[in-house]
């Protein structure tokens, strides 16, 4: 008999995964701040040194690659060389692979959502969505997996097995196990999180983005997964390509007979230096 999985128990359960980064919320919550600044960025980092050491030592590389013998001297330091937009983007990436540290999960789950994350910023780019709205929920589309193979993991392995087969999509196969999907149960977490609505409704629909087409980056992340797949991002060995969405496409303004060599080759020598950053 399956489970109904229930907005109640995934939310109780969520309280026993790792502790979601604060400073997380705080930069996206930022992004809307007009008055945002460095300092804001300093005072948030100060509550959780972890991150702040990675990101200093992430940034000082970024630094020294683009100004070969340049110093950094703290985050005011590398803000003021490589940009408070890039330092945002660090602190995303290193505050969620601190998150994925403790979450029981395969550097593969993780090293694919860091490229649906690179590929979704890139298509983000071209729509003139946040970066880092769309690099978010590209990290934490799939979080729901995450916590079925939590709590869940008999079913969980065999929900996988099915899809390896081709007998069945994920989707299916999930609803016919718990009664609902990973997509489902990652929006809630994501909305019990704080997240923004742009994000929990991206991770709710990116199987399924026709039900979610008003909003822009729930097509960004649809395709940027479709795309980390058909591209081979992570040479996952159960990589397998979706389907594409032609409303999707069309939302994003996708052309694919004209020549997307450059979109693609930007994505893939991205995704690389993004997956790095999981496997430390």
């Amino acid at each position: 008999m399956p489970l109904r999985l229930t907005q109640a128990e995934v939310i109780e359960r969520t309280a026993l995964l790792p502790a979601f980064p604060r400073v997380i919320r705080g930069v996206l919550d930022s992004l809307d701040d007009e008055n945002a600044s460095t300092s804001g960025l300093v005072h948030l980092l100060q509550q959780d040194p972890v991150i702040a050491g990675r990101v200093i030592a992430l940034a000082s590389s970024a630094a020294v690659s683009m100004r070969p013998g340049a110093a950094v001297h703290g985050l005011a330091g590398a803000t003021s060389m490589i940009g408070l937009a890039k330092v945002r983007e660090i602190v995303l990436n290193v505050g969620v692979a601190e998150f994925a540290r403790d979450s029981q999960m395969s550097s593969y789950f993780w090293e694919h959502s860091a490229a649906v994350g690179v590929a979704a910023q890139e298509l983000a780019r071209n729509s003139h969505l946040s970066l880092d709205y769309a690099l978010i929920a590209g990290l934490l589309h799939d979080i729901g997996q995450l916590w079925i193979a939590r709590f869940y993991p008999l079913e969980f392995k065999a929900v996988h097995e099915l899809v390896a087969a081709g007998e069945i999509s994920i989707i299916k196969a999930e609803q016919s196990y718990f009664g609902a999907d990973h997509c489902w149960i990652g929006s809630v977490i994501a909305e019990h999180w704080g997240l923004p609505a742009a994000v929990v409704a991206a991770i709710n629909f990116h199987h399924q983005p026709e039900e979610g087409l008003s909003e822009t980056l729930v097509s960004v992340v649809h395709v940027a997964e479709v795309l980390s797949n058909a591209l081979d991002l992570t040479q996952r060995r159960d990589n397998q390509v979706a389907y594409l969405s032609a409303p999707a496409c069309e939302v994003l303004g996708l052309d694919w007979d004209s020549d997307m060599n450059f979109l693609f080759a930007k994505i893939e020598a991205r995704t690389e230096h993004a997956c790095a950053v999981f496997r430390h």
